[in-house]
């Protein structure tokens, strides 16, 4: 058995306990952790927070993912690397290795990412790559990665065979937590119908063979008001792709912030009927101003509130109208926009096209992500993530 954090203890509280500690004196130089040992760092806090043992990481399977990631690298673009296929390498395909190729069958992978904590955050945010990292058996990782011409990363994160273990079953967010993320990720395949946008997932993970039947589940917030739900379980997986001893939760809307909620589960699990009840409060949002660039740039991946004015307006493409609020000064970015899907402009504007927005000041609830090293980008999924001030 392990030791859970303390009751009460945050993620942000957990995620600083657990980082690399840097030495800062007269004369010593701040060592900056590699990578892979931030990697690590983040797997571990994420693992501390559900009371889990920390994981150790393993230089052959390390080396055999950043074979991977410049497979991944070398094929960009390509059907090689489209939906599912980036888990099986092509012998033929440059950059193949026997040991990449071990990596990509057993690895959760991003294709595309600012750096390593941003790809584990983005996993964690997700029913099918969270299950590996959270299961109480794991001690060894590995970490790979290859640089984009942007400055973005290939990413692949390796799992090594988990043992038998009694720390089932394991409830993520945990008991308590604080600072939980409000959306969930972007997951292939995406087990939310018509490959639709949802809340920060709730999981209740038992051993990936168990018998999991009867699940029913329910989910409210402080105030007791019922909050709609995706149920996805063993028994009924929202996809084909197999749930393995994850009993999913997911949250119809983005969760909302600095907000409570508790979740019950009933299920027979091993032949024997159990209940869960826990709560877990979400995080607050981090208030912006469009106009501070560096302020933008440090809250990458970080759910925020951004105010802004409209300088321009149109359509990136048919489906995603885009909102210009900012640039960078200090070449952070080139550009901060606010994306609005089609469907959700026409709930905010009607028939207006964007340009006419020009001159409106906006509040905007989103999570800056840097695209190709220059487009800050603020994507909603919802009409009240958006107000005209």
């Amino acid at each position: 058995m392990v030791n859970a954090p303390a009751q009460g203890a945050s993620y942000s509280d957990v995620m600083g306990r657990l980082a690399l500690v840097i030495l800062l004196g007269v004369g010593v130089a701040a060592a900056e952790p590699s990578p892979e040992q931030q990697a690590l760092a983040r797997v571990n806090a994420y693992r501390a927070a559900a009371g889990l043992g920390a994981v150790k990481l393993d230089r052959a399977m390390s080396k055999g993912c950043m074979e991977h990631a410049r497979y991944m690298l070398q094929n960009r673009g390509t059907d090689a690397m489209a939906g599912l296929n980036a888990h099986t390498q092509r012998p033929e395909l440059p950059g193949a290795t026997p040991a990449g190729a071990a990596c990509a069958k057993a690895a959760d992978l991003f294709p595309g990412v600012s750096n390593l904590s941003v790809a584990i955050d983005g996993w964690m945010a997700g029913i099918y790559h969270r299950r590996p990292m959270m299961d109480p058996g794991l001690s060894v990782i590995g970490v790979g990665y290859a640089a984009l011409p942007d400055g973005s990363l290939m990413a692949a994160l390796m799992f090594g065979k988990a043992g038998k273990s009694d720390g089932w079953p394991v409830r993520y967010p945990a008991a308590d937590q604080t600072d939980v993320p409000l959306e969930y990720g972007n997951e292939i395949p995406n087990p939310i119908p018509n490959n639709g946008k949802g809340g920060y997932p709730i999981t209740l993970q038992v051993g990936a063979f168990d018998e999991v039947t009867g699940v029913r589940a329910s989910l409210v917030d402080g105030s007791g008001a019922k909050v709609p739900f995706h149920l996805s379980d063993p028994e009924h997986p929202a996809t084909s792709f197999g749930q393995y001893g994850v009993i999913s939760v997911i949250p119809r809307r983005v969760l909302s912030p600095s907000t409570t909620y508790t979740v019950t589960i009933d299920a027979t699990w091993k032949g024997k009927a159990r209940s869960w009840t826990w709560s877990f409060t979400t995080l607050a949002l981090r208030a912006l101003d469009a106009s501070d660039d560096r302020a933008i740039a440090a809250a990458v991946g970080v759910p925020s509130l951004v105010r802004g004015t409209v300088s321009y307006g149109g359509m990136m493409n048919s489906a995603t109208a885009f909102l210009q609020i900012g640039t960078s000064k200090n070449g952070h970015y080139e550009m901060l926009s606010v994306l609005v899907p089609v469907a959700v402009w026409k709930q905010l504007a009607g028939k207006a096209a964007p340009g006419t927005w020009k001159g409106r000041v906006l509040e905007v609830q989103a999570t800056p992500q840097l695209v190709q090293g220059k487009y800050m980008n603020l994507t909603i999924a919802e009409a009240s993530h958006l107000r005209v001030l």
